[in-house]
């Protein structure tokens, strides 16, 4: 574990000195802080990726001195790697924790959240595995949580997180007015935390507040009403980006944008490369796919094309294979094996969304062969004889070229 800190402070120190461009700032005008106007998003970074520590080090290094993270973001793992990194990077004067800002949130719960909290006052349920709450318990439960993994006596901003999902409410009914009431109550809450200096202030963080036409649309203006003490509601974030540009550009009336600079709010934005337009999720990145031949070269999509193409054709000779192998009688068994064929037929429909296609690549397409592949081997071991070793080699490249196939079909969809 120390031998890897060093390396990634090593790669951290190497990257920094080669950066010399100064970064814009921005005020935070209620806390009288200065912070850069790029800040490093944790939502997919968890503990024990290195590259995800090597990422934070890097941005803190070239001087970006805001961070945005939450509490349920990799189940607490990004919190995590942050207070790891920080601690780290403190102890060995790397960096000063008083010239950085950290703002973490609450208010999406997992089924180990809600436990012990009343689902008729503290939180309602949205599905069969997700729960949101909002209350000065939950609140509370979910400030201390992350101060531990933070490592850290304070938070400079917390957030309420998405409290529109809680319009969303299945086990019970649950109006605007109830919400804006239960905010109230939370604020209230809030501003004993800044009062003992637990926070430095706190604000909401919505995907709705920029959408009046949602049906779960929040209005900032009635989230400021609802709060005691604005002088402690400090901040708004929301998602920003070439799809979703509301926060910015309204059809009629004032923007939440324009609203934050009248009440003297610091605005956050997210989402800047993945966008939500037309009930879709679109990527806004090429990423860098994969290794070359030589150090620090990347792969082109027309080198994963050729991948992919080879890993479809292993996949379809060995299923013509496997047809040949099996009696004419096991129909039901043959039919099972076909997943070359699927996959090339879909492959256009599953372009249109990445994260559906990943979904079902991971969590539907590979479990379903890893089952038919048990048919299979229970069908050799009862009936191959001595030819079962024929079964176990073929059901060993099958597996192998079609983790192959779907990995090459994850990372073209990246860039197409």
């Amino acid at each position: 574990m120390a031998a890897t800190t060093r390396l990634l402070q090593q790669q951290s120190r190497r990257y920094i000195n080669t950066q010399t461009t100064k970064l814009p700032v921005a005020s935070i005008p209620k806390l009288g802080r200065q912070v850069t106007r790029l800040g490093f998003g944790a939502y997919r970074v968890s503990r024990g990726t290195s590259k995800h520590e090597l990422a934070l080090r890097q941005a803190l290094g070239a001087g970006i001195n805001i961070i945005d993270t939450a509490s349920n973001f990799q189940n607490g793992s990004s919190e995590t790697l942050i207070g790891d990194t920080l601690k780290d990077m403190v102890s060995s004067g790397e960096l000063d924790r008083n010239s950085l800002t950290v703002v973490t949130k609450a208010g999406y719960l997992s089924a180990n959240d809600i436990e012990g909290f009343d689902n008729a006052k503290d939180y309602v349920q949205i599905n069969d595995k997700s729960f949101h709450g909002i209350s000065p318990k939950i609140i509370e439960s979910q400030i201390t949580k992350s101060l531990e993994r933070l490592q850290t006596d304070k938070l400079d901003i917390f957030m309420v997180n998405g409290p529109e999902r809680m319009l969303m409410a299945k086990n019970r009914g649950y109006s605007s007015t109830q919400l804006y009431k239960d905010l109230g109550e939370t604020f209230k809450y809030l501003d004993t935390q800044v009062a003992s200096g637990i926070i430095g202030g706190y604000g909401v963080c919505s995907n709705t507040m920029a959408l009046p036409s949602s049906a779960d649309h929040i209005s900032l203006t009635q989230v400021l009403d609802s709060c005691s003490k604005p002088d402690n509601f400090v901040a708004i974030e929301a998602p920003l980006n070439l799809f979703e540009r509301e926060v910015v550009v309204a059809n009629e009336g004032k923007t939440i944008s324009d609203i934050a600079k009248e009440k003297g709010l610091y605005l956050m934005v997210n989402r800047p490369l993945t966008a939500i337009a037309n009930g879709q999720i679109r990527v806004l990145v090429n990423h860098a796919l994969g290794t070359g031949d030589t150090e620090g070269s990347r792969a082109s999509e027309r080198e994963l094309m050729e991948k992919m193409s080879t890993s479809f054709e292993k996949v379809s000779a060995l299923e013509s294979e496997m047809i040949s192998e099996l009696p004419l009688e096991e129909e039901g068994l043959t039919a099972k094996f076909v997943w070359g064929q699927v996959l090339s037929e879909n492959l256009s429909r599953l372009s249109q969304n990445h994260f559906a296609a990943q979904h079902y690549l991971t969590q539907q397409v590979l479990p379903a062969v890893e089952k038919d592949i048990v048919i299979l081997q229970n069908f050799a071991a009862e009936y191959a004889g001595d030819r079962t070793h024929v079964f176990d080699d073929w059901i060993k490249d099958y597996r192998e070229v079609s983790k192959m196939k779907s990995s090459f079909i994850r990372d073209l969809l990246f860039v197409v």
